[in-house]
């Protein structure tokens, strides 16, 4: 009986402890991963993207300091291009339902992200809980920090000398926006096509003749119990999206981990990330 005892005792012990690995640890780290993808079709030098997506401001675990942290970290990587993908604004509720207070303490948060900078500039796309939210507010605060929102618009990104450039896209939620799949006809022809988006479930409305794809959204599956799929939202495209390096029809892509939490504000095996993707030819 006693050793039962400890054993539950011992068993009670690391749940306790799992639970606030989850609830309180992990949500506060911040991890660099830095990816690479060689392309037939890339023509240029190596393109360095900063991409970083779901800051969730107003969760358990995002106010404008952590949001200011994560901005500092991202710009001490020395991006060519940032690309934030979506979820700015953590909840359900619309702009209406915030008290005043909790809305001036996520228009922090936004003002934070005005500190980005990257020599080709700082883009962003709406998530399904800015739709949530309002996303013509979410917008006017963005631009007001200084990001330009691509949401179904594209925008040609200038070389310099021998450099060709690119065409960046920015595709709708695939949850709460309009989907358009004539984006790629506002391109230059012969740039290479870059693409972001917070949903990888908006990949159905990617051109064939995209070189890249990136998207945010799922958090890496948030909780990533052992011996168990790593599983995100309810995705149509299924879980292989739901984390890491995948392909959409020889399209390759990545959809990161994100920032913050949604629903339950833990993270297990999957924790906050900002993301240094190397686009480039083969050498």
């Amino acid at each position: 009986m006693k050793n039962l005892l400890h054993l539950i005792g011992g068993v009670l012990l690391i749940g306790a402890a799992l639970l606030v690995y989850g609830f309180f640890i992990e949500p506060e780290m911040l991890k660099v991963r830095k990816v690479s993808f060689v392309s037939e079709e890339w023509r240029g030098p190596p393109l360095m993207i900063g991409l970083v997506s779901d800051f969730h401001i107003g969760g358990l675990h995002v106010n404008d300091k952590r949001v200011a942290h994560v901005v500092k970290k991202l710009n001490s990587l020395s991006p060519d291009i940032t690309l934030v993908a979506g979820d700015f604004v953590n909840g359900h509720h619309p702009y209406e339902d915030w008290e005043e207070d909790k809305r001036a303490r996520l228009n922090k948060g936004f003002a934070a992200l005005g500190k980005l900078h990257a020599p080709l500039g700082v883009y962003a796309v709406p998530g399904n809980h800015d739709g949530y939210y309002g996303r013509q507010h979410v917008e006017a605060e963005l631009t007001r920090a200084g990001l330009t929102v691509l949401e179904n618009r594209a925008a040609t990104i200038r070389g310099q000398g021998q450099y060709p450039g690119f065409c960046l896209i920015g595709l709708a939620d695939y949850m709460t926006g309009q989907k358009d799949i004539t984006v790629a006809q506002h391109c230059e022809p012969g740039k290479n096509i870059i693409a972001f988006m917070h949903s990888p479930d908006s990949f159905l409305y990617l051109p064939h003749t995209t070189t890249l794809a990136l998207a945010g959204h799922t958090h890496g599956g948030q909780i990533y119990l052992p011996f168990s799929e790593r599983t995100g939202p309810l995705l149509a495209l299924g879980n292989e999206y739901v984390y890491g390096k995948v392909k959409y029809h020889n399209i390759p892509a990545f959809v990161t981990a994100g920032i913050g939490t949604s629903i339950i504000p833990a993270r297990f095996r999957a924790p906050p990330e900002i993301v240094l993707v190397t686009l480039k030819a083969p050498s």
